[in-house]
């Protein structure tokens, strides 16, 4: 019989939700981006300008001055080195050592630039206004290749050197898309409905040359994530409680979609299945992974949160992991409220004694005493 002893005590306010660990960012700004360039260094910037680095997997975070008070929302780094920051009030902004200084890129326009995306040195950027920006030399140059419409774009993905999407939403509420196959150059637009509803496409990532998904923000309040198997084509939507902001995958089959009230939502099965993490209060503004089970999340009030075992949650199904060994995983949330759950894993059916005792060794109480399943 196994006996399993469980000693209820606090822990750190490092612990955070469903595996997800809480980093110290150093910032009480609200991030809006965040970007590895590798396992143990990324970059998170935010609102007023803000930009903080890290090179040890997220353990610190250092400042870095940008010289600019425009609300930084989105980053793509080529290495440790290089990297494109793009801002309200068109500011486009690049350093070519971590950040040490910067150069301002002329961008062609005055509208906030919400997105940009690389391949190689092929890139583009986009924004309000309908702003669809390119590049063809890592962002130090750009032209404008549509501007002026009534359309607001908050994500862009490079898939490749010649194709891009960028999404956001029109004058008439619909989600929209656009989508260029000669590197930015010239673009086509489509629009559909989240199931019926009206709202703002918030990110897009594609995965194949024909799979991509787009997060949501539907305006009755609940969130979207649409995938489309045609290159944007068509698209299907699964609508979720709370709306959502990015989305990122690692691979064919594993992404994060993070959103409203700490939500972060993950699949294994390239999105016909979702399942429901707590990334904690906080609203998540951007998600990246550096691999399937390496991710971070930035958003509100500097929070950073990491994943270091994709997210396994103590309160999740059992059904998500094949068990090969008995395994006790941290109980959640920590014994300081009214409610703890506990979570098991058995690799064949076996006898199991759960017991509780307090920090003093006595025994408070017994959970479980009988014959389990595997599982």
């Amino acid at each position: 019989m196994k006996k399993i002893i469980l000693i209820l005590i606090s822990f750190s306010p490092g612990i955070l939700f469903s595996q997800w660990i809480s980093q110290s960012s150093g910032t009480s700004e609200n991030l809006r981006t965040v970007f590895f360039v590798n396992s143990q260094t990324g970059f998170a910037g935010g609102e007023n300008g803000k930009m903080i680095r890290t090179t040890n997997g997220g353990v610190n975070w250092n400042n870095v001055s940008t010289g600019i008070n425009q609300n930084i929302n989105s980053i793509y780094f080529f290495n440790a080195d290089s990297g494109v920051v793009c801002a309200d009030d068109g500011v486009i902004i690049f350093t070519e050592n971590s950040g040490a200084s910067w150069t301002t890129a002329a961008s062609g326009v005055t509208d906030n630039l919400r997105a940009v995306s690389f391949v190689n040195s092929r890139g583009v950027c986009s924004g309000s206004g309908g702003s669809l920006l390119y590049s063809a030399n890592s962002g130090r140059d750009w032209t404008v290749a549509e501007n002026g419409f009534l359309v607001t774009y908050y994500g862009a993905d490079m898939y490749s050197e010649t194709v891009a999407y960028s999404a956001g939403v029109n004058t008439i509420f619909q989600p929209f898309i656009a989508k260029s196959t000669n590197g930015g150059v010239n673009w086509s637009f489509s629009n559909f409905y989240l199931n019926g509803n009206e709202g703002n496409l918030s990110d897009i990532k594609f995965i194949t040359e024909s799979t991509g998904f787009a997060s949501s923000r539907v305006f009755d309040g609940q969130g979207g994530i649409s995938k489309t198997t045609d290159g944007g084509e068509n698209w299907t939507t699964q609508l979720f409680p709370q709306q959502l902001h990015s989305i990122d995958f690692a691979g064919s089959n594993t992404g994060f979609c993070a959103g409203e009230n700490g939500l972060i939502l993950k699949t294994t099965d390239a999105g016909l299945t979702w399942t429901n993490q707590n990334g904690g209060a906080s609203t998540l503004r951007s998600v990246f992974l550096t691999d399937s089970i390496t991710g971070y999340a930035a958003g509100g009030n500097g929070t950073i949160i990491k994943t270091t075992n994709g997210g396994l949650s103590a309160i999740g199904s059992p059904e998500e992991t094949v068990p090969v060994k008995f395994s006790l995983f941290q109980n959640y949330p920590n014994p300081f409220n009214p409610v703890t759950k506990i979570e098991f894993y058995l690799a064949g059916a076996d006898y199991i004694s759960l017991d509780v005792y307090n920090s003093a060794g006595k025994k408070v109480a017994e959970l479980v005493n009988s014959k389990m399943n595997s599982g």
